[in-house]
């Protein structure tokens, strides 16, 4: 299991959206789906559509290393992106 590093930023971020750690935690957990991955000088971050326990559906923004997941941002899916999870589910 991947450590999670959470600070008052990340955390600030995802209150906003209205996003629980443990709703991100479990998105990430449970088998999400990779969509885009994106060099930002030399550090690669990683956007993932992922599902909660309770079936709500989240993109993810993910900084990845050996030791950690550094969540970046989160919301819920749009109607295009929820399109394109369903697909990619299927």
């Amino acid at each position: 299991m991947p450590k999670f590093e959470w600070d008052r930023d990340n955390l600030s971020k995802i209150r906003t959206q209205r996003i629980e750690r443990e709703e991100i935690e479990q998105a990430l957990l449970n088998n999400p789906i990779p969509v885009l991955e994106q060099d930002v000088e030399g550090d690669f971050s990683y956007v993932y559509y992922g599902e909660t326990n309770a079936g709500r559906v989240l993109s993810v923004v993910v900084i990845e290393s050996e030791e950690s997941v550094r969540v970046l941002t989160a919301g819920d899916l749009n109607a295009d992106q929820r399109r394109d999870y369903i697909q990619r589910r299927a």
